[in-house]
């Protein structure tokens, strides 16, 4: 897999109601957050990355607090916005699509397409590429 939404990206699509008599699902956050923990349970990670990245999370398994790097990404990781393997943004599209971004760019503001994609848009829910 090359992409995994964003937790709150996907949390802000959510409706519970009805909408011109269609019925949309109801379910307790809880039960949500359940069937993401699911979802992502089968996404590879890439261990030596995760932890060369998160230095927190590498910490908290030499202390004995997480099992593993995979154990953090799908108990927490994921919810906190974190990325479970590197994602190369095609930086000529990323920047077409988000202008502001190649502004930033020419600003100084951010070094490239795929720093901004790593501190803030994953997170945000812009696309690394084309889809």
């Amino acid at each position: 897999m090359k992409y995994l939404p964003p937790f709150e990206m996907i949390r802000r699509s959510i409706e519970i109601s009805t909408v011109r008599g269609e019925l949309r699902v109801n379910l307790a956050y809880e039960d949500f957050v359940k069937i993401l923990r699911t979802m992502i349970g089968g996404i590879e990670i890439n261990e030596a990355w995760y932890l060369r990245t998160y230095e927190d999370i590498a910490s908290a398994i030499r202390k004995g607090d997480v099992g593993s790097a995979k154990q953090h990404f799908v108990d927490d990781g994921y919810f906190e916005g974190r990325l479970p393997f590197p994602i190369m943004v095609d930086e000529r599209w990323y920047l077409a699509q988000h202008p502001d971004v190649a502004e930033s760019i020419r600003e100084g503001a951010v070094d490239t397409a795929q720093a901004h994609f790593d501190q803030d848009g994953y997170r945000e829910g812009r696309l690394p590429f084309g889809m």
